[in-house]
């Protein structure tokens, strides 16, 4: 027995790859393929359990290739159905997923469902299935994954970035991640709505989300996986160029670079001018647009004059905007607010009247501490110093 641990880097290797790997082993191509289909169409979660090849190739596998998912290590249920999950990697680093039930069941392409549509912003949540018990007719649900242990990017208004940086995840680790959580709620990959939303920055590790993506698209229609960016505009066109795109969502919480420099420190790396030109050149088919995700932070970019001028700043490029009223943090984010719903309401009108398409973000989760911004995989910033 080889003394390889189980890791979830094979999830990441894409059919393609598997095929390869197949013909380096003097073997036919299709092996691969019932490999890759058997982690992903059918699910299986360990080299034993991939049937469809003969036993001496699981056995070759097995000692080569070992497959494990992280561990789970905590829960946290929101009312809503919502569940934050805390993992464990391989090398011990630890992160944050959130599974969220049903809440894009009526929504378009791209977006969260508007939290203006129902009585008072709220919901009616969706039932969380029992673990490791398959649900019957599940409907759209969404997995927010993380890309990062944490984040350089360093937003004013985002505890992950408060808490410091981390280093890339892997395609596996990615994948891994995903089906540690799918698993547990009993669910499968139908009716899943991937989103890149979670602990770090994707656009830092295109290599590991690209790769993510290459297993994804074999499973999932492109339509139904986003990625968010801060704005990394070198990364643009490496995404960009590729054959099947994700959906796209900017983060970019303000329409002039003096106030998005003191939310978002990455403005002054990559300056305003030249993310609007590398939305401006996203290649967009037919009835899609990038998402321009906007945090609502109280007396800070909640003005209507901010909305005349975001809707002046995103002239002539397809888009919609998503407002995420702040999940605001005492310990983490202390004097910074969200704004009042009558400010909110004003603000969204004032964009819709300029004649932007709105919703306003229903955050999924944050009572368990699993809404936009809130995610972190430790309490404590590792570039801070005891006594410094």
């Amino acid at each position: 027995m080889s003394d390889s641990q189980p890791s979830s880097e094979p999830l990441g290797f894409s059919r393609r790859d598997w095929e390869s790997l197949a013909k380096s082993w003097a073997l036919p191509a299709f092996r691969g393929r019932q490999i890759f289909d058997a982690l992903h169409r059918r699910g299986a979660r360990s080299i034993q359990e991939i049937h469809e090849v003969p036993r001496p190739l699981r056995e070759h596998l097995e000692r080569e290739l070992p497959i494990g998912l992280p561990a789970i290590l905590r829960r946290e249920a929101s009312r809503d159905g919502s569940v934050k999950y805390g993992l464990r990697l391989g090398d011990g680093a630890l992160i944050e997923a959130v599974y969220m039930p049903g809440e894009m069941a009526t929504a378009a392409v791209n977006e969260f469902t508007d939290a203006r549509a129902s009585p008072g912003g709220g919901s009616t949540p969706s039932p969380r299935p029992s673990p490791g018990r398959r649900a019957s007719a599940p409907g759209k649900f969404t997995v927010c994954l993380s890309s990062q242990t944490g984040c350089a990017v360093d937003c004013a208004f985002c505890v992950t970035g408060r808490l410091g940086g981390g280093r890339n995840l892997t395609a596996g680790e990615m994948l891994g991640q995903l089906y540690a959580v799918v698993d547990d709620v009993g669910l499968t990959t139908s009716g899943l709505r991937v989103v890149f939303m979670g602990m770090g920055e994707p656009f830092l590790n295109p290599e590991g989300v690209l790769g993510a993506l290459d297993v994804l698209f074999e499973l999932l229609p492109a339509r139904r996986v986003t990625v968010s960016t801060s704005g990394i505009t070198p990364a643009f066109e490496q995404f960009a160029q590729r054959r099947v795109r994700p959906n796209l969502a900017v983060s970019l919480n303000a329409a002039d670079a003096e106030t998005r420099a003191a939310l978002m420190p990455i403005t002054r790396v990559y300056p305003l001018d030249g993310l609007l030109r590398a939305m401006r050149d996203w290649p967009l088919e037919s009835r899609r647009r990038i998402t321009v995700e906007y945090v609502l932070i109280a007396g800070r970019n909640d003005s209507p004059e901010e909305a005349k001028r975001l809707a002046r700043l995103l002239s002539g490029i397809r888009v919609k905007v998503n407002v995420i009223p702040l999940n605001e943090d005492p310990v983490y984010l202390p004097g910074w607010k969200r704004p009042d719903e009558t400010t909110i309401d004003r603000f969204a009108a004032t964009l819709t009247a300029a004649g932007v398409p709105v919703t306003v973000r229903r955050s999924r989760g944050p009572d368990a501490s699993a809404a936009c911004g809130q995610l972190k995989g430790r309490t404590q910033d590792p570039r801070k110093r005891a006594g410094a």
